[in-house]
């Protein structure tokens, strides 16, 4: 039989496009069935957004500790 694809990955989370992405840099034809966003909930709406908010949540604290080493802060 002749497939249009070598490989054919069922999501487009973190695993499935570093598969994908691994399997085509290696001259396979990759295909990728994905219903909503690539890059899975952890990029979209979970982990990565969520540090990004902790991180904004900690600017003034941190320009006020930069100031005890000196920096100055406008």
């Amino acid at each position: 039989m002749n497939y249009d694809y070598d490989l054919y990955t069922i999501g487009g989370g973190s695993g499935g496009v570093r598969a994908s992405r691994f399997s085509a840099t290696m001259g396979a034809r990759v295909a990728i069935a994905e219903s909503d966003r690539f890059g899975g909930t952890c990029v979209n709406v979970g982990c990565i957004p969520k540090k990004l908010f902790s991180y904004a949540a900690h600017f003034r604290e941190d320009f006020e500790v930069a100031k005890s080493f000196g920096w100055v802060c406008g």
